[in-house]
């Protein structure tokens, strides 16, 4: 299994609020996707403004597929817009692509 997590760190409260929600509004283009399992957007407790976008794979080979595929960027034109200046200025935040192979792990049944 393979894991992609996008770490969101946003310089201020209504970029964070931005961030948030155009994820919980995400297009799900990615859910069909071959070797796609699973999504979850995480919240740290410690600091509001830092959120994660954690995919979960089949394997590195399918996320990669993903990541050059016409769906991705279909599915990432909103947050490139996002950036855009607007009436309501653009979204200041700087974001970090972290990749881990899963060794180990456990699910309750």
């Amino acid at each position: 299994m393979f894991v992609a997590m996008n770490v969101f760190t946003a310089e201020d409260d209504a970029s964070a609020a931005t961030l948030e929600a155009m994820f919980l509004k995400r297009s799900g283009l990615v859910d069909q996707q071959p070797g796609f399992l699973s999504f979850a957007l995480l919240k740290c407790q410690e600091n509001p403004r830092r959120v994660i976008s954690m995919s979960h794979w089949r394997s590195k080979e399918d996320f990669e597929a993903w990541t050059k595929s016409q769906a991705f960027e279909k599915g990432h034109q909103r947050a490139k817009d996002s950036g855009k200046p607007s009436p309501h200025g653009a979204m200041k935040m700087t974001n970090a692509l972290e990749t881990y192979e899963v060794l180990s792990s456990s699910t309750k049944a």
